[in-house]
């Protein structure tokens, strides 16, 4: 007997779907609903880092606009529609009282984790910046080992450097390298932030720099996270992260020479910034499905698919391939941190991201898509509820 339901069938004759498609639907797609909704999630994360990088590119701008503005005009207003359902919260918006350091720990390393990414999307291709962010799990898990005193690995310590050989030759520094001169004609017209891949061999060291920035930002956050646990709502921790991005992003626009407020003022430039906030809610939506239906192995697993969306944006839009240097230094970083997932102990990949009382999925933890939401904050915000109703017995209180 099938256990469609009747609903199903009759919906599916109604759009005189194929039979092997509904099939494919209902035995493939929806046992693995999680994973699907996960690779989604990806594919509208590579969307919105393309669309950044084409604000930044934008020529109707005086001079270049500067990832700060972004993230000023985008997380304001982050913080507002924060602030509107927390308004009524007592702990809104510093968070409670002994976790507040924790708080500002996750605002800073959350600033500097998109910032970093962001940053770095002026001289580096899409694809680029985001293989260089895949460190992230390694540089959180050595952190939680120095600040948090959890558990590091021998295989995550060995992975973990030969990675950074990867972006060694993604960065392509000077002193080792030489001039490099990219594979992409460059643009006289083009003034530097504006390439879909500078040529400089210094701003080049420069972009690979701030991604790394953006994986240590990433880690200050995960940790914060870690120590702040279930004593702050997810909501709360997001709208600080958000208020510090605002101040932060002011304090550079106002402080650092040369750079001045800057609003869009072409309807293109307004739809791009609108896009990136609009994919990226999707992106949260689709990210937060996803994996509250799925392991948190696997899912960190699926976070590769990204690299290779990015890859594919790159070549459609930009008409960009990688080098042989930006492939070889790619496989290098996604075997070594691909190995440390797959060698790690068994036992480490059934425990639930962020429950206390265990280690966390530090790897899973560590990869934040654009930093606002962790899989660490999706996590303790699905099981919470579960965890409290079901008593040591295993039986559900009433």
């Amino acid at each position: 007997m099938s256990d469609r339901s009747p609903f199903y069938d009759d919906l599916s004759s109604k759009l005189l779907l194929p039979k092997s498609i509904t099939n494919f639907y209902h035995d493939k797609i929806i046992p693995n609903m999680g994973i699907t909704l996960f690779l989604i999630s990806q594919l509208f994360n590579s969307m919105m880092i393309l669309f950044c990088k084409l604000l930044l590119m934008d020529e109707d701008f005086e001079e270049p606009f500067h990832p700060l503005q972004i993230l000023l005009i985008r997380m304001s207003i982050t913080f507002i529609c924060c602030s509107f359902f927390l308004y009524k919260d007592p702990d809104f918006p510093l968070g409670p009282i002994g976790y507040r350091k924790y708080m500002v720990g996750r605002g800073v390393g959350g600033f500097l984790g998109v910032f970093g990414q962001y940053f770095a999307l002026m001289y580096l291709t899409v694809s680029d910046t985001v293989v260089i962010t895949f460190l992230s799990p390694t540089v959180t898990s050595l952190m939680a080992y120095i600040f948090l005193k959890e558990r590091f690995t021998r295989i995550e310590a060995i992975g973990g450097s030969i990675a950074f050989i990867g972006v060694i030759l993604i960065s392509r520094p000077s002193f080792l390298f030489g001039e490099y001169e990219s594979n992409r004609e460059a643009n006289p017209d083009s003034s530097p932030g504006r390439e879909v891949e500078t040529s400089s061999s210094s701003l080049r060291l420069l972009g690979s720099t701030s991604a790394l920035l953006s994986t240590f930002g990433t880690g200050i956050a995960m940790c914060s996270i870690r120590k702040i646990s279930f004593n702050a709502k997810p909501l709360l921790t997001v709208s600080f992260y958000s208020m510090t991005t605002v101040i932060l992003s002011f304090l550079g626009i106002v402080l650092i020479p040369g750079l001045s407020f800057q609003i869009p003022h072409t309807t293109k430039q307004w739809t791009l910034l609108g896009i990136i906030g609009f994919v990226g809610f999707i992106m949260q939506f689709l990210l937060t499905a996803g994996i509250q239906r799925e392991k948190a192995s696997r899912a960190v697993a699926m976070s590769y698919s990204q690299l290779i969306y990015a890859t594919g944006l790159d070549y459609i839009v930009f008409h960009h391939f990688p080098s042989g240097l930006d492939m070889l230094g790619t496989l290098i970083i996604v075997g070594a941190v691909f190995s440390i997932i797959y060698f790690k102990p068994e036992e480490e990949d059934e425990k639930v991201v962020g429950l206390s009382g265990g280690s966390p999925d530090i790897e899973a933890e560590a990869f934040i898509i654009d930093d606002e939401i962790s899989l660490g904050e999706l996590d303790n915000d699905a099981f919470d509820d579960d965890a409290r109703s079901i008593s040591s017995d295993g039986s559900s209180k009433l």
